[in-house]
């Protein structure tokens, strides 16, 4: 099956028919995929088009939350991002701009490029719960469902009839495979694969849509990215879908994010974050994105009434009710009314309306709009503005005013009441409020309970996945994760042809610690030490616990003059440490081998294995010193 994936991909690709970077950013793929790639001319490239230099600068400002410095020029801006990532954000941008529209009918384009775009900046505020670099989880999330967009653009008229079908999720890919001989999935994750992503990320793009069958071990990074990919998904998803749909996106998105280990106080925070990013990005790339008043109600726990006593909350009901009155009419006797029927009522004049209901949340507003026309239309949008469309709102009218109630109800109004009620037309708009609000609360409660459940899932989640990814110890990533990240850090280098260097280090003596002090003033040395090389190293680098005494680290985008410099920089700062506890605490040295990616090499292994000799080298030089492996 696998096989014929790739033979169907490697057929699609050769045929041209997929979507590929045009202009400036397929010479700046071309160009950074070269063994000699220049800075230089990667710069003059991007230079060339302004749109998409203002674009890498914006980037470079804004990544991992802004940088301390603003930087100002292209060329820093790319030596800040590296060759590799610039390739992949160019490549990004390049689709975005060439393929806003296309034959396919049923292809909604802009709801696809806002969708990937909310995944793609989901995916990167995510990224540190996966335990992997930003930049790349946005390119990733960003470039997530592109098969679809090449299914469209391959095949516009059988993927349009196929689409106007409506499919559910594992419909469509099954019938993508039956038509197209690939589903949108593996196509997502080929593609990205043919531009060079690491295979955890294309891997967890395979299955992002539905991780339940992802062949991940639980707890692995694998799975790791996984789960955050399809967490942004939903996110993207609670952003873009219209109102029919987001509301039973919550719990999937609640439930999303409690794989990671994402508990319920955290969500709405990532949203507001990723919606002002969202939006920032849309202004910039001029694509249109829907705007909805409603998320933060979607989001927020639906509103109780303190019951006396020891009684449970009651929720929703009786319903609080808000009164907008218009001076000088008096809404005295409806006030009378609605209290002698239970309901809590405030009256409140239009132009305070913003401020009573945000301290009111009211679940029923009677708006008082007298003649009616198109005043009272525009009083009604911006009600819907400040309120969202689930707040159930009555328009109290004039009696001459009701042949205009049309307009009114699609300006924004639920119902309509004429002054001069009879008692029986309040209580059925009444009843129709009650259980129109009532059928939310109960929304609400099944809501709020599989929130509940995610609470403690993610709790539970969150601690699989640091007890799979950490040393117990020493509170540094374990040996599993550290390979993890070697095997990603080596595709990226021998990709892009840059340098990675890995150091083994050990501590010199460390048996005489056990035996002379004990084996718990042991650990206690294996975690302050363990602290002194991960407060040495720099961000950018990977420190793990290889096992026992020895510890790994490993350096991205680093020459042999930059690793030696912090081989230098690690053993200074062992050097100046006492470990154990004062008074008796005592100084210690450290021994470390070096090697640096080369093409004799064939994986992360081998390098490790070269590292690993130049620190028997070192040890037997003495000690307390470096040793390359040449």
């Amino acid at each position: 099956m696998v096989d014929r994936i790739k033979q169907r991909f490697e057929e699609l690709k050769a045929s041209g028919m997929l979507p590929s970077p045009k202009g400036v950013a397929v010479s700046i793929v071309e160009i950074a995929s070269q063994p000699d790639a220049s800075l230089k001319a990667v710069t003059h490239l991007i230079q060339m088009d302004p749109a998409l230099a203002g674009r890498i600068l914006h980037y470079a400002n804004v990544s991992g939350g802004g940088s301390m410095r603003h930087i100002a020029s292209v060329i820093h801006a790319i030596t800040f991002l590296g060759l590799f990532r610039v390739r992949q954000i160019a490549l990004g941008f390049s689709l975005i701009e060439n393929y806003r529209t296309g034959a396919c009918r049923a292809f909604d384009y802009g709801t696809y490029w806002a969708t990937s775009l909310a995944t793609g900046i989901a995916a990167e505020q995510i990224a540190p719960l996966a335990h992997c670099p930003e930049d790349e989880s946005f390119t990733c999330g960003l470039l997530s469902g592109v098969g679809r967009l090449a299914l469209a653009t391959a095949f516009p008229k059988e993927y349009s009839k196929l689409l106007e079908q409506h499919p559910d999720a594992a419909t469509l890919r099954q019938s993508e495979l039956e038509l197209f001989g690939i589903d949108h999935t593996s196509l997502s994750a080929e593609m990205l694969k043919s531009w060079g992503l690491p295979e955890i990320f294309t891997e967890a793009v395979h299955f992002h849509e539905s991780p339940t069958e992802a062949p991940f071990a639980p707890g692995s990074r694998a799975m790791a990215l996984t789960s955050a990919l399809h967490c942004a998904l939903k996110v993207a998803q609670l952003l873009n879908f219209d109102d029919a749909h987001r509301w039973e996106q919550v719990h999937l998105l609640y439930h999303a994010a409690a794989q990671l280990g994402l508990e319920t106080a955290d969500v709405a925070p990532l949203i507001e974050k990723v919606v002002e990013n969202w939006q920032q990005w849309g202004k910039e790339l001029q694509l249109v994105l829907p705007s909805y008043k409603d998320i933060p109600s979607l989001l927020t726990p639906p509103a109780v009434i303190a019951a006396e006593g020891n009684a449970q909350p009651l929720t929703l009901l009786p319903m609080r009710t808000v009164l907008l009155t218009q001076p000088p009419h008096s809404l005295d006797t409806l006030t009378k009314d609605l209290e002698a029927l239970g309901l809590h009522v405030t009256n409140v004049r239009w132009e305070d309306a913003h401020k009573a209901l945000i301290d009111t949340l009211p679940d029923l507003v009677i708006a008082d709009l007298g003649q009616g026309g198109s005043k009272a239309d525009e009083q009604l949008r911006a009600l819907r503005a400040m309120t969202g469309p689930n707040l159930h709102c009555i328009a109290l009218i004039a009696p001459e005013a009701e042949p205009s109630v049309a307009k009114l109800m699609q300006a924004g109004a639920s119902d309509y009441l004429c002054h001069g009620y009879p008692q029986g037309a309040l209580l059925a708009r009444l009843s129709n409020a009650q259980r129109l609000v009532a059928l939310q609360g109960m929304v609400r409660s099944e809501r709020e309970m599989a929130v509940d459940v995610s609470e403690e899932w993610a709790r539970t989640n969150r601690r699989l996945l640091h007890d799979a990814l950490t040393d117990p110890l020493t509170q540094l990533p374990n040996r599993r994760y550290g390979m993890d990240r070697f095997a990603q850090e080596w595709s990226v280098a021998s990709s892009n042809n840059q340098p990675l260097a890995a150091m083994m280090l050990d501590i010199d003596h460390f048996k005489r610690v056990n035996d002379e002090r004990g084996h718990e003033m042991g650990d206690l040395v294996l975690r302050q030490i363990a602290a002194v090389f991960e407060s040495t190293c720099r961000k950018s680098d990977c420190v793990f616990r290889y096992g026992g005494e020895e510890f790994c680290v490993i350096c991205p985008s680093t020459n042999r003059a930059d690793a030696t410099h912090l081989a230098d920089r690690i053993l200074l700062a062992v050097r100046q440490e006492h470990f154990g506890i004062i008074p008796n605490n005592f100084p210690l040295t450290i021994s470390i081998g070096i090697a640096a990616r080369s093409d004799c090499l064939q994986g992360p292994e081998d390098l490790i294995a070269c590292a690993d000799k130049a620190l028997y080298r070192a040890k037997e030089t003495g000690r307390n010193c470096t040793a390359w492996f040449d």
